[in-house]
């Protein structure tokens, strides 16, 4: 039954469209007046959480992007409530109605939400990628806020779900704070003007297309019987495999920049390099750089296969900010990789046991580039070995 009412409720929504008004002016009665939170207002810094921002938007540096918040607790992830912003109301949200495959942490492509009283409802139409270590990343979605009497309300949206250290200590005890949700009005459902809430910028968005600089409503809604099924972890070229890089397509002044510039060693080097092909014309290359005891440190760069020696750029692995990743950004310890999920890990133990250390994982994003999805770190050597994926968590990408 919450299936069924989650799937007529999608089919009433999709007939209801918006268009633009400018900046800052104030939305006629029979609109919605969302908005984004304030980055203070979001702390994604400890515990678990589900996160949406404005597809346009960057979470890191803009100082408005989150449109939907939703925290976990304790380690089953139990729910507190869904937050957004409504006008100057900060309004709970309730799940009562799920679709679709969970990726992880009980969280699906398609969800429901009710306000306090029934007042209105979001949906929520996410693209999941499948989980990497501890973290789901949302590449693409599209919320939709209806409220009885005003017109619904859609934006093209990105974002995670994922933790920042340890789960936050069992389920909330009280409710979350809010203001309570604005009484419904009654209109005209006609095709209305953009909302433009706070610092959002107005525009009109075509259906199916992303919202260019806009926080915009369309009338286009995927019911879950339309689901398209999940990509594969990271999106990359079809071309992606491995195969061995023979001696001669290696130019010994590609070689001599490496080496120069990560002090590798040429015994190191004597097992070869591995490439992963990106296209026809380029490829990842995993170049070994040097060997301690039975752990090998490697360099990426992305080449172009014509001309590796004039044509290269080592793929960075920045730490997260404010840690110690111990080696120089470009260089991975004892490297493995998934290619199905075109995934690379790294270990770098910090005793003879391997009891504790850093333990990092990297995806292979469209560019070509290494992205950090999984920081681990144990710091406390105690002589039991365990699993590095499961080693504290310090960073997730959300």
């Amino acid at each position: 039954m919450r299936r069924l009412r989650f799937a007529i409720f999608l089919a009433l929504g999709c007939g209801w469209s918006a268009g633009g008004t400018a900046q800052n002016v104030p939305p006629p009665p029979n609109e919605i007046d969302l908005k984004l939170f304030d980055k203070a207002e979001v702390d994604r810094s400890k515990g678990c959480s589900l996160s949406l921002w404005q597809a346009n938007r960057d979470p890191e540096n803009d100082r408005f992007a989150f449109i939907f918040t939703e925290r976990f607790r304790g380690t089953a992830h139990q729910r507190e409530a869904a937050q957004i912003k409504i006008g100057t109301s900060i309004i709970p949200l309730q799940r009562v109605g799920t679709g679709g495959r969970s990726e992880g942490y009980d969280v699906y492509p398609f969800q429901l939400y009710k306000m306090p009283d029934e007042q209105g409802y979001v949906v929520l139409d996410l693209k999941l990628e499948p989980e990497q270590g501890e973290a789901v990343e949302i590449s693409s979605g599209k919320l939709m806020v209806t409220m009885l009497g005003k017109l619904a309300f859609r934006a093209s949206v990105k974002g995670g779900v994922g933790c920042s250290g340890p789960p936050l200590p069992g389920p909330s005890a009280a409710p979350v704070a809010t203001a309570p949700a604005p009484a419904p009005r009654g209109g005209p459902q006609g095709a209305p003007p953009n909302v433009a809430g706070g610092p959002l910028t107005a525009g009109t968005m075509a259906p199916g297309a992303t919202a260019g600089g806009t926080l915009s409503a369309s009338s286009q809604t995927r019911p879950p019987a339309t689901a398209q099924p999940a990509r594969p972890a990271v999106s990359g070229p079809d071309m992606f495999e491995r195969y061995s890089v023979r001696q001669q397509q290696v130019p010994a002044r590609f070689l001599q920049g490496i080496n120069q510039r990560f002090g590798c060693t040429v015994p190191a080097q004597r097992n070869g390099i591995t490439g992963f092909q990106m296209s026809e014309e380029s490829a990842i290359w995993q170049i070994p750089c040097d060997r301690f005891g039975q752990n090998q440190t490697s360099v990426f760069a992305l080449v172009y296969l014509p001309a590796p020696d004039q044509q290269y750029e080592i793929l960075e692995t920045p730490s997260p900010r404010g840690l110690d990743r111990k080696l120089d950004s470009g260089v991975l310890m004892s490297a493995q990789w998934d290619v199905r999920s075109r995934t690379v890990t790294s270990l770098y133990p910090a005793s003879d046991r391997q009891d504790c250390g850093i333990f990092e994982r990297h995806a292979v994003t469209r560019e070509g580039k290494l992205a950090l999805v999984e920081f681990r770190e144990k710091t406390r050597c105690d002589g039991v070995a365990g699993r590095p994926d499961q080693w504290p968590l310090v960073f997730g990408r959300r």
